[in-house]
């Protein structure tokens, strides 16, 4: 049983950055410090998505504020879970997950609220009220779906 074929030369041409062969077929991990995917995602790309996601947590951020809430954290992280915007109003503790999209082609922000990442909201905001030494609080869970401009707030959504 053979393990593939092996070019005789080099994979790169003298001078080139290993960085530019992507890997063809699975198998373990290269050991380097970063990943390489077959099709790589414009930088620019990704900066206005991240634009994006800042723009729309500060506009839910607002639309917390107006409604007489207390910003008491954003991007708040712990271990394997992060908490987009946390507001208070008297002893009602609102989580609320941030989700943007340019447009609905791929689906509705709603939508990427699968169970496993509800699990993880709900675990990391459970970790919020006890470092915070928020007792004695009613805990809401709610989605914010930014579609372009146009903000729906999915109250007590899990």
């Amino acid at each position: 049983m053979g393990m593939g074929h092996v070019p005789k030369d080099p994979i790169h041409p003298a001078g080139e950055s290993a960085e530019l062969q992507g890997r063809q077929r699975g198998g373990t991990p290269s050991r380097r410090s970063h990943r390489t995917h077959a099709i790589e995602v414009p930088s620019s790309s990704i900066q206005a998505a991240r634009a994006r996601g800042r723009w729309a947590e500060d506009l839910v951020a607002r639309w917390y504020q107006r409604q007489g809430f207390e910003i008491l954290a954003r991007n708040w992280r712990i271990n394997n879970g992060e908490l987009d915007v946390v507001a208070r109003q008297g002893n009602l503790v609102v989580v609320c997950e941030v989700k943007a999209r340019a447009t609905n082609a791929y689906g509705t922000p709603a939508e990427a609220m699968t169970a496993r990442k509800q699990f993880v909201v709900r675990r990391t905001a459970y970790s919020f009220l006890r470092d915070n030494q928020l007792q004695n609080c009613v805990l809401r869970c709610d989605v914010a779906c930014v579609v372009g401009t146009q903000l729906e707030v999915l109250i007590d959504s899990f």
